[in-house]
């Protein structure tokens, strides 16, 4: 079993009520990329305008080559508070999740998180989205 070829990772909060600007004081960082339900965001590479359904605060992390998630994901959570508290108070509002691409070079790379890892997600009630990308052309 292989390393994956590369991996993009986001924190990721959504909630209809949430405020960016008190997410960003909370956790103590500047998102990469944040709206409040209602705002209007323009597509980069449509222009088209968007109407965001609900709220989005989110923080990425510098992509790799290999894949490196574990890496991704301390290099996020270093920049974040550690305060638990403030991790449950986020928790009982919004839905929290790392989003993680996973872009295979073969028919077989594989992913292995520790417990560690796992341990730290779990205390901030953070859940871990896994999208997988075929090698293939197709």
């Amino acid at each position: 079993m292989g390393i994956a070829e590369h991996s993009i990772v986001s924190f990721r909060l959504f909630g209809d009520d949430l405020v960016p600007g008190e997410i960003t004081e909370l956790l103590g960082c500047q998102p990469t990329n944040a709206y409040a339900k209602g705002d209007v965001r323009v597509g980069s590479s449509t222009g088209n305008r968007y109407v965001e359904k609900t709220g989005r605060w989110s923080l990425a992390a510098s992509d790799r080559r290999p894949e490196d998630i574990p890496t991704q994901i301390a290099e996020i959570l270093a920049r974040l508070t550690a305060d638990l508290g403030v991790w449950g108070a986020l928790r009982s509002r919004f839905t929290m999740d790392f989003f993680c691409g996973v872009f295979m070079g073969s028919s077989n790379d594989g992913l292995e998180f520790t417990p560690e890892l796992l341990g730290q997600l779990s205390a901030r009630g953070i859940s871990l989205s896994l999208d997988i990308y075929d090698h293939s052309e197709d």
